[in-house]
């Protein structure tokens, strides 16, 4: 930008996204050309939606803004703008251009190496920033967009009255000779997992496994009548989209169609709930792993904690330990707990059925483990997707519809 003090490029173009980055100073003498620039460019690559990575702009006039609302009436579809400074992102609030486009904010960028790792799960690390903060990072092809939208459900399961740890802004995580990651800044929230709780301390254990089963209830009677979260079924279908070449086309609508005759719900449901994924902090629970914080019937809360704590402990005893970080016989003891006193207005009879309602449901989530399970080894994915066909395909007729609590 020696002769001039504002530029135009195009970033990148995979078919999927057209990234235009504006840099310098985008004014009234400059708007013109500028506009004339992204026209050329998004002329030259049609396919993808076309992304503005704000990280070098200095300054944007309404003039400026004016060239973004011209361009984004000629679009259909979303229009993104990424990488944006507060200065400007004030800017954006004040004048309602939020509301028009999808605008994420620019990230702070953090150094791995000088980092403590702390934790590692299925779908990433845990590193502490300092005594106050946290960061989860997450693996290496984890879009932005997964990021952000993890964090907003953060946000909107605390507005609820949900408890979880406050997220502060998504991050971008350099490590020497790899692949920049995303992270999510946590508060560090000084506390042990639930599942170290239930397994070092016996004495409080019926004390924590109680609050355990009336966090679940508590989730599960929580209304969302806003539309902040999506519907828990809408993820079921995606992963069925994504499981397909796994199936037969008939294998793939049975799929389908079990996932929707379950009864609809407004309720919330966390969609990965077992004691790995709680903090003890001050005596209080402390639910963290909001990604999939959906809402739907509790059934599918269910079947993703039975698809761990039953189905795993059968299938892969070691990766069931692995994942909920407790020994098969804590789990099982858990498990049985939580039943019990989550159906405790039900007979015996009643609980009998319904958990077995829920274990035979809970194949599902094996069945879909190419999709829930991206983090586990191969040799664990084709098992799922075998035992899925051998023993819960066969079963679906009979499944579909048959929740009725």
């Amino acid at each position: 930008m020696a002769e001039k003090d504002f530029n135009v490029r195009l970033a990148e173009s995979d078919g999927e996204k057209v990234v235009i980055s504006l840099e310098g100073v985008i004014n009234k003498l400059s708007c013109d050309e500028v506009e004339k620039m992204i026209e050329k460019i998004r002329e030259d690559n049609p396919e993808g939606i076309p992304v503005f990575d704000f990280e070098h702009v200095e300054y944007i006039s309404s003039a400026g803004l004016r060239v973004l609302m011209k361009f984004r009436k000629k679009e259909e579809g979303t229009v993104r703008i990424i990488n944006v400074p507060v200065e400007i992102m004030d800017l954006f609030d004040q004048t309602g251009l939020t509301s028009i486009f999808e605008i994420f904010k620019a990230v702070k960028h953090y150094d791995m190496k000088d980092l403590e790792k702390i934790a590692q799960g299925a779908n990433g690390e845990v590193y502490r920033l300092d005594n106050e903060n946290i960061v989860k990072v997450f693996a290496e092809k984890a879009p932005i967009e997964t990021i952000e939208r993890e964090r907003e459900l953060a946000k909107q399961a605390l507005i609820f009255g949900i408890p979880t740890a406050l997220s502060y802004m998504v991050s971008i995580m350099e490590e020497e000779g790899k692949p920049d990651r995303y992270g999510i800044v946590f508060e560090a929230l000084d506390a042990d997992t639930l599942s170290i709780q239930l397994k070092d301390h016996p004495d409080t254990y019926d004390e924590y496994v109680n609050e355990y089963t009336d966090l679940y209830k508590t989730i599960h009677e929580t209304k969302d009548d806003t539309g902040a979260f999506s519907p828990i079924k809408d993820i079921y279908m995606e992963a069925i989209e994504e499981c397909s070449v796994y199936y037969t086309d008939e294998e793939v609508s049975k799929l389908r169609g079990l996932v929707e005759a379950v009864p609809d719900r407004k309720t919330l449901i966390h969609g990965d709930y077992h004691p790995n994924n709680i903090m003890v902090q001050d005596g209080e629970l402390m639910l963290i792993d909001m990604g999939d914080m959906s809402t739907g019937h509790p059934i599918f809360d269910f079947l993703a904690t039975a698809a761990t704590q039953v189905n795993l402990v059968k299938l892969s005893p070691e990766y069931a330990e692995f994942h909920t970080r407790m020994p098969v016989e804590l789990i099982k003891r858990t498990w049985d707990r939580l039943i019990e006193r989550y159906f405790a207005d039900y007979t015996a009879d009643e609980r009998a059925r319904i958990e077995k309602q829920i274990c035979d449901y809970s194949k599902l989530k094996v069945a879909l483990a190419p999709y829930f399970g991206r983090g586990a080894s191969e040799e664990i994915i084709k098992a799922s997707v075998d035992d899925a066909k051998a023993n819960f395909i066969p079963m679906i007729d009979e499944l579909t519809g048959a929740v009725d609590w």
